[in-house]
């Protein structure tokens, strides 16, 4: 994990993004906008004891490339609180780019991006928030071959691509309805099974 002075930071673990994040504070910025949904640079000071101004270049940097985008500033006493959302998808691989990575890099960052999924769970079943509202969680088991498997991964991307449609369309309505935002995870694995697949009969599911 980064580290800034000490502080453990998030990491951003998607290679075509390294250029941007030449420091780490900006990918710890980033990954938290994306669990929080919004965010000021005075909340990330506060929480790392970093002053103001400093964490403020790093938000302004992301801003100029158009990775994140002021939604709301609030009125502080003596200044202005500036809250900032997310643009480009988080974590998002392009399956060509991906397969042309090293073996070994692409484990280390499938095991990164894993722990990160896992931590999330962990904490929102600690915080209470997991079932809190009407989520989905299912665990499916599927036997294909070659061609299918070929589907199977156009499918997950099509549902990405419209998962990432209904967020653009959620905060086109914010920003006039001023509505709050719901901070969600949205985690989607579909890969060969370690034992194989036999073991299990095709086309069982469970759904909690």
């Amino acid at each position: 994990m980064a580290s800034l002075d000490g502080k453990k930071l998030r990491k951003v673990i998607d290679p075509t993004l390294a250029k941007v994040f030449t420091h780490p504070l900006r990918g710890h910025v980033w990954v938290t906008l994306f669990e929080r949904g919004e965010v000021s640079p005075a909340e990330i000071a506060s929480e790392l004891k970093l002053e103001s101004h400093e964490v403020s270049y790093h938000f302004r940097e992301l801003k100029r490339r158009n990775l994140i985008r002021l939604v709301r500033t609030v009125q502080r006493r003596g200044f202005d609180e500036h809250f900032y959302e997310p643009v480009a998808p988080a974590l998002n691989f392009d399956d060509a780019e991906w397969m042309k990575l090293p073996a070994g890099i692409r484990e280390a960052f499938s095991g990164e991006m894993v722990r990160q999924i896992i931590d999330g769970l962990t904490e929102a079943l600690d915080a209470g928030s997991f079932d809190a509202r009407n989520r989905h969680l299912s665990q499916s088991w599927l036997l294909v071959d070659e061609r299918g498997w070929k589907e199977l991964m156009r499918a997950v991307q099509k549902a990405l691509d419209r998962f990432l449609v209904i967020g653009e369309r959620g905060a086109e309505r914010r920003r006039t309805s001023g509505e709050p935002g719901i901070p969600v995870c949205l985690a989607m694995a579909a890969f060969e099974t370690a034992d194989g697949i036999a073991r299990r009969e095709a086309g069982e599911t469970e759904t909690l």
